[in-house]
């Protein structure tokens, strides 16, 4: 009988603190370390999870960190997470709150090995229905929840050397711009550069208009001629540009001509330079013109009219120049030129009469007429 009695008290003793936790209305279940594995100085960080009812306030400036004494560890850090909208309900029970405290330690020991957080108590207090929670931490006793300890591994760390990388050392004086900066400045030179086309191409054309729209003085009216005969200037029928593209078409037939007489290609080529002259030169010479009177006239123009006839001028002389030889080999009755020579730099000569040629020539010369 003593032993049966000796047996009860034994299972008593052992099911008090069982039934007592299932019955308690806070729960503290305590997580793993991470990481597990720590180095010198790592901080390491231990969850503690709580759960308990509404019933149960919990004393929150008794678990900072400061408020835990540890003799082999430091806390240095606590965050809370209340988990508002995490609220599980139990069909007994009802709805149970989470709060998660997230304690960040580290070891102040300088021996390695395996280090355990010793358990420490969760502070609370019960809270009865229609009293505040102030109410309750002045009113109720705090009662404790003891938590585990937990187990953490410290390891030796080597200090490596730092990684050595000379772009890292390089110190440029002057910055470097992005690519936005550079598209801009790109964007800026070509609308400048477009703008300054468009302003050299219009004073060009307006440069040509007026050049063939003015005429002096001695070049209007009637003239007379070696003969005493008074006639009136007559305007060639082909425009300037017309009058090169039959000039070209002529000669390229020219080459294949060779059947005929000498004489008459060089009268050919007599009257395809003079006709060229008259149509480029329209307000300057006149048809009734001999060859002679057209070179004389040519290389007898002052600064003023050489100007403004323009790059052109030198092929104008020129073209005068050879029309004149060819008069004096027809009066004569022979012919003291090559042809086929002849026609080659006639059309080397004539190809300067080219827009592209006389528009860079205008350009080179843009900022020299102002002076």
């Amino acid at each position: 009988m003593r032993y049966k009695l000796l047996v009860c008290v034994f299972v008593l003793l052992i099911a008090t603190p069982i039934l007592a936790q299932e019955s308690s209305p806070i729960i503290v279940e305590t997580g793993k370390p991470m990481p597990s594995v720590i180095k010198s100085g790592e901080p390491f960080k231990v969850t503690y999870r709580a759960k308990f009812l509404d019933t149960v306030v919990i004393k929150e400036e008794d678990m900072q960190p400061g408020d835990l004494a540890l003799e082999k560890f430091e806390v240095i850090g606590l965050e809370i997470n209340k988990n508002t909208f995490n609220r599980p309900k139990d069909d007994n029970l009802g709805f149970v709150n989470v709060w998660d405290f997230i304690y960040t330690f580290r070891i102040i020991q300088p021996e390695k090995g395996e280090y355990k957080i010793p358990p420490f108590n969760f502070y609370w207090v019960p809270k009865k229905a229609g009293t505040t929670e102030e109410e309750a931490k002045e009113k109720e006793k705090p009662r404790e929840f003891l938590t585990e300890e937990v187990g953490i591994v410290y390891v030796s760390s080597i200090a490596k050397p730092p990684f050595l990388d000379i772009r890292d050392e390089i110190g440029f004086i002057l910055p470097i711009s992005d690519g936005i900066v550079w598209r801009r400045w790109a964007y800026g030179v070509m609308g400048a550069a477009s703008l300054l086309v468009l302003i050299i191409l219009f004073r060009f054309v307006r440069y040509s208009d007026n050049r063939q729209s003015q005429v002096t003085k001695e070049d209007v009216g009637v003239e007379a001629s070696e003969d005493g005969v008074m006639v009136v200037g007559v305007g060639p029928i082909f425009s300037p540009k017309q009058a090169r593209s039959r000039f070209f078409k002529e000669i390229k037939k020219m080459q294949s001509e060779a059947k005929y007489p000498i004489l008459d290609l060089e009268k050919k080529l007599r009257f395809l330079a003079r006709e060229l002259l008259l149509a480029e030169l329209r307000e300057t010479i006149r048809d009734s013109m001999s060859e002679n009177e057209i070179y004389a006239k040519l290389t007898g123009l002052d600064v003023k009219h050489k100007k403004l006839i323009g790059s052109k001028y030198a092929v104008m002389v020129d073209l005068a120049r050879r029309l004149k030889r060819y008069q004096e080999d027809i009066d004569l009755g022979t012919c003291t030129i090559n042809i086929v020579k002849e026609v080659v730099e006639l059309r080397v000569v004539v190809s300067g009469l080219s827009f592209y040629k006389r528009f860079l020539f205008f350009v080179k010369n843009l900022f020299g007429r102002r002076r």
